[in-house]
């Protein structure tokens, strides 16, 4: 039985804390791979670059890295739900354990979203430290793993993206290089 840890999120744009975080999970979980999962519509976020943009964005900065995919089964039109992907990944791999990472403020509303008991059926939680907090006990198919909070954000890049400031350190160099090419974020303000 493979262990696929399922990211997903709008990595709009994707930084080095997703990839420290993912790293980290990926060796104390000891699973085979991990997914990166970028949603094509999330239905509680809106997106600032394309579809297209992101995906290409993750697939350069997962390049190279043993076990880290990049998966496009969210292209599709509409809302992404995740209990839509998961059971279409447990299709995909079905001799899998399917562990699902999320960060603290996502698993804190999780019953706002799609079938959310059905998720928990599915695969197996593991939330990411999002704010400097007393840490929950992992219970029954939820885990909350001891990581270095990281004070790194999406938004928080956008904006130093349209301010004209450096990111340099906040995402992988070829996200940086890829975002300039394509002139991404200019006004994101």
């Amino acid at each position: 039985m493979i262990r696929v840890g399922v990211f997903g999120g709008r990595f709009d744009p994707p930084h080095i804390a997703h990839f420290i975080h993912t790293q980290l999970v990926f060796e104390a979980f000891n699973l085979d791979k991990i997914l990166f999962v970028p949603s094509a519509c999330p239905p509680h976020k809106e997106v600032h670059a394309s579809f297209k943009d992101r995906l290409s964005m993750l697939k350069l900065a997962a390049k190279g890295i043993a076990g880290f995919e990049v998966s496009d089964i969210e292209s599709q039109e509409g809302f992404s739900f995740t209990i839509d992907t998961l059971n279409k990944l447990k299709a995909l791999y079905p001799d899998s354990k399917l562990f699902l990472i999320i960060g603290q403020d996502e698993y804190d509303s999780l019953n706002t979203w799609r079938e959310p008991e059905k998720i928990g059926r599915i695969a197996e939680l593991i939330v990411l430290p999002r704010v400097r907090k007393e840490k929950p006990e992992s219970k029954q198919g939820v885990s909350f793993p001891q990581l270095p909070l990281i004070n790194i954000s999406s938004t928080s890049i956008r904006e130093r993206i349209a301010q004209g400031k450096t990111i340099r350190y906040l995402v992988p160099d070829t996200v940086e290089a890829y975002i300039k090419e394509k002139q991404l974020y200019k006004e994101s303000l």
